[in-house]
């Protein structure tokens, strides 16, 4: 049918352009439409426009439980040019702030309201100030909530962090939090133990530093939060080594002990400004000899009172080896 009237149309201003008569009859017709046309256009007229609705800021431990609605119905009067020009290039949406909505408690959930009434001034000035706002439909706009479930989980650093030469972390690196609070699906909470950040990629780090980084939050599931400091206190080290004889403890009555060799070469490092605790004889290094039997051939070296605040990096050797012997 409209194949039909497109071709009908065009046999008419084909005919048209050839007789005179029937295009001066035309020229006139169009005329006419067009002083009607723009008569009618500057007219007062009462009509219903639709205004798009955009939310922002969903709830993280929240599920939408009912459809939304995605635009409101405004009854308005204004001039014909106004209704058309809103109607062929307004694109302008309504934006409805979930945090500054209304909130009504409900079982396992809520509802956020809006009183459409209270938008009336920015529905005004979406559509036109040229146009008088009657009536806004709905009256209440409401979206209906449920709660998700929650899991608190810990987070790893994923970090490749060098230090200076020189420089060690003068404390573990500091997560503000170090855990988070992830909402969905109790099946798919269940299945996460902890989530990582994005990668930290710090080079030749020489003096304190607090930083920010984004965590990775694993698809189908939520947070509050969605980026933590990290806090890395560095400070200078000295490194030294030292010879320890190495004491024997729990030696059977009836028997002495050599040990090959009795002394014991300690790599340690500690903070440049408590040097000093490294020239002291702090340290103590012992075996144990009731761990000997006929299978060990040599013994672990053990060392006690190292301080929180002084590495060991290396014992050589480690093990000893021993010749027991009966008085």
């Amino acid at each position: 049918m409209i194949g039909r009237l497109k071709n009908r149309i065009s046999s008419f201003f084909k005919s048209a352009s050839k007789n005179k008569k029937l295009s001066t009859y035309t020229f006139f017709i169009f005329i006419s439409f067009s002083f009607w046309f723009l008569s009618m256009l500057s007219k007062q007229h009462e009509t219903t426009l639709k205004v798009p609705v955009t939310y922002i800021n969903f709830p993280a431990d929240k599920l939408v439980s009912l459809p939304v609605t995605d635009f409101v119905e405004v009854r308005v009067k204004a001039p014909g040019f106004s209704i058309l020009f809103y109607n062929m290039f307004n694109f302008s949406k309504l934006i409805l702030n979930i945090y500054n909505a209304n909130t009504k408690p409900s079982k396992n959930g809520s509802e956020v309201f809006w009183i459409m009434n209270s938008k009336r001034q920015a529905l005004i000035e979406i559509t036109s100030t040229s146009m008088e706002l009657i009536d806004v439909i709905p009256e209440r706009l409401s979206i209906f909530f449920t709660d998700k479930a929650k899991k608190k989980v810990a987070i790893k650093l994923n970090q490749s962090i060098s230090l200076k030469p020189e420089m060690w972390l003068a404390k573990p690196i500091i997560l503000i939090p170090d855990s988070v609070m992830l909402y969905g699906e109790k099946q798919k909470l269940d299945t996460i133990e902890f989530i990582y950040t994005e990668e930290l990629l710090l080079n030749e780090v020489s003096e304190n530093k607090s930083t920010n980084v984004s965590l990775i939050i694993p698809n189908q599931v939520q947070s509050k939060v969605i980026n933590i400091d990290v806090v890395i206190e560095v400070e200078p080290f000295v490194e030294q080594l030292i010879e320890y004889k190495v004491q024997v403890n729990n030696l059977k009555k009836g028997y002495t002990i050599k040990l090959f060799p009795d002394l014991v070469q300690v790599t340690l490092r500690a903070p440049k400004d408590r040097y000093s605790m490294l020239q002291t004889d702090f340290l103590k290094l012992n075996v144990d000899a009731s761990l000997i039997s006929s299978e060990n051939s040599t013994l672990d070296v053990k060392v006690e009172s190292l301080p929180s605040f002084v590495q060991l990096q290396r014992v050589y050797p480690s093990k000893l080896e021993f010749l027991l012997i009966r008085d």
